[in-house]
Formats: structure tokens, sequence, C-alpha cells
């Protein structure tokens, strides 16, 4: 019965051996601290990343938020939108493949934020929830754009083949419709989301300041942008004209009092919200808008 297989060594061997098992255990010593080391910073880099994808804490929600704004595209299309003098249709105006590309690399996280705020309570995870989802329409709505970017824009509108089917432009045509739908929809939220976080004013200074400035160019497309795309898509325009006062004339004897009415620029949605009939009380939960279709509805010219 032998103790192992090297009784019979000599005392050379024995020392050789003795040096191998004595640096391989320094090596298996030194592979297991880096492993520990590697483990260690891997717990602790899942736990901050645990931390930062799951806070639904104000604050937290907050910081994730601005965590993604220095990515987030300056101002997704359409950023304009030429109308046709002749057809109800017209061109946009801005890049909604690149902008598509880059929120590729968002919607991940865009999407868990959206779900966390969604869950939490409070004023500011509804802001956050509404930021976060209109990304995300943005998003869809820009990939819907990017295919017909890609497309041959050269093809009419009204050519079709000899069995009449139209040949191709008007699914171009159904995917811009898509994509602009989701866009208005989109940017509809952040002027509501971004607002109501404008007014909280909870984010630190540096981030408040980035919050301020997107719902201030959310309240600008609104004005400007949004108009001509909702008459891009033969919708009622999101302003109307309603009248304060009638038959009370400012001229008696010049001006007849059945002439005489004063109007005001309102929401359309909002009016339809309170009933629909510009009654004294209705007014007086309406603010002035002061978008571009105002200035051309029927009665803009009345004083």
């Amino acid at each position: 019965m032998t103790d192992g297989p090297f009784d019979d060594a000599s005392p050379d061997e024995e020392e050789t051996v003795g040096r191998q098992r004595g640096v391989a255990a320094m090596l298996t010593a030194a592979g297991l601290a880096v492993l520990a080391m590697v483990g260690v910073g891997a717990a602790v880099a899942q736990s901050d990343d645990a931390t930062a994808a799951t806070g639904t804490t104000p604050d937290a929600l907050l910081e994730r938020l601005d965590a993604l704004e220095a990515d987030l595209p300056n101002n997704p299309p359409p950023l304009g939108a030429q109308l046709s003098a002749d057809t109800t249709w017209g061109t946009v105006e801005g890049d909604a493949t690149s902008v598509r590309a880059v929120l590729d690399t968002l919607e991940p996280e865009l999407r868990q934020l959206f779900i966390d705020a969604d869950d939490a309570d409070g004023d500011v995870a509804e802001g956050v929830a509404l930021v976060a989802r209109g990304w995300l329409d943005i998003w869809t709505g820009t990939t819907a754009l990017a295919v017909a970017e890609s497309a041959d824009l050269a093809f009419p509108i009204d050519t079709t083949d000899e069995l009449g089917v139209a040949t191709g432009a008007d699914e171009l045509r159904g995917d811009m419709e898509v994509g602009l739908e989701l866009l208005l929809l989109g940017r509809a939220r952040h002027l509501e989301g971004y607002g109501l976080l404008r007014d909280l004013g909870e984010a630190p200074l540096d981030a408040q300041l980035r919050i301020d400035d997107r719902a201030s160019s959310a309240e600008a497309y609104d004005a400007e942008v949004r108009p001509l795309i909702t008459r891009m898509l033969s919708h009622p325009d999101p302003s109307v004209l309603v009248t304060t006062d009638r038959f009370d004339t400012d001229s008696p004897g010049v001006r007849s009092r059945a002439m005489s009415m004063s109007v005001v620029c309102v929401d359309r949605e909002a009016l339809e919200e309170l009933g629909g009939t510009a009654s004294e009380e209705v007014l007086a939960q309406l603010e002035d808008v002061d978008r571009i279709d105002c200035e051309d509805l029927p009665g803009a010219d009345t004083e």
C-alpha cells in the first residue's frame, strides 16, 4: 500500500513536482481572486442597472427620463408641411429615417420607463408615462414614414394597371398617413406630459431646464405644425372660432346689431369635452389659442 504515485521519485523530481504544485496553487488562487473580483463587479453593475431600470419614485423616474434626454432627438419630424393647392395632400419636412434609427436604440429603455411610470402613482409618474409613451408613438410613426422615404416617390397617385388596380402610390400614401397619425398622437402626449412636468418643477435644475425646453418645443409644434399636418390628413382643424357676444354693436347707427359679434379661437377638442356649446360658463374654462389655423378660419376677420 502506497501513499501516492511519487513514492519512488528522486529528491530532484520531488522538488520539481513540489514547485509545479506550488505554481499551480498560486495560479488557481489568482484565478479565483480574479473571478471573485469580476463577480463582485458584475453584481455591483447589475445592482446599479437594476436600480436605474426599476426605480419608480418621482426622483428616480425623473432621473431615468433625464438620462435619456441627451440621446433623444431634438425635434423629430415632421418639422413642417407644404400643402398642395389643388389636392388634399402635400409634402412633409424632416428626416424620419435617421430619427427612427436613433429611437431604435432607445426603445427598450423608453418602453420600460413607460411601464414603470404607468404603474406608479402621482403627478410626476403621470407626466413621465405620457412623455415615454409619446416617444414610443413617435418611434412607431417614424418607422412608417421611413418606409415612405425609402420608396419611389415619383409614382403618380392616380395610375392603374390594365385591371384597374392602383400601381402602388396608394400604399405609399397609406404608410405616410399611418405615420403622421402616430406622430400627431406622440406630440400630443408630449404637449401634455412635458407641460405637466414643467408645471410641477420637481426635477433638479439642469434636468428641469431640459424639461422646460421640451415643453416649449411641444407648444410651438402644436401652434405651428400640427394644424398643417391635420389639414394634410383631411381632419378638422384643431382650433375653432366661437362667438363670445352678438348683437352688441360698438357703433350704434353705423354698424348693425345683426352684423356685430366678437369671436375667439379655442381648442376644438377641449370645447367638445365640455359639451361643444360655447356658453359663458364653458368659455370661462377655455383658454384662447394662438395657432396658425386660427388666422384663416371662416369668420376670423370678424371684429
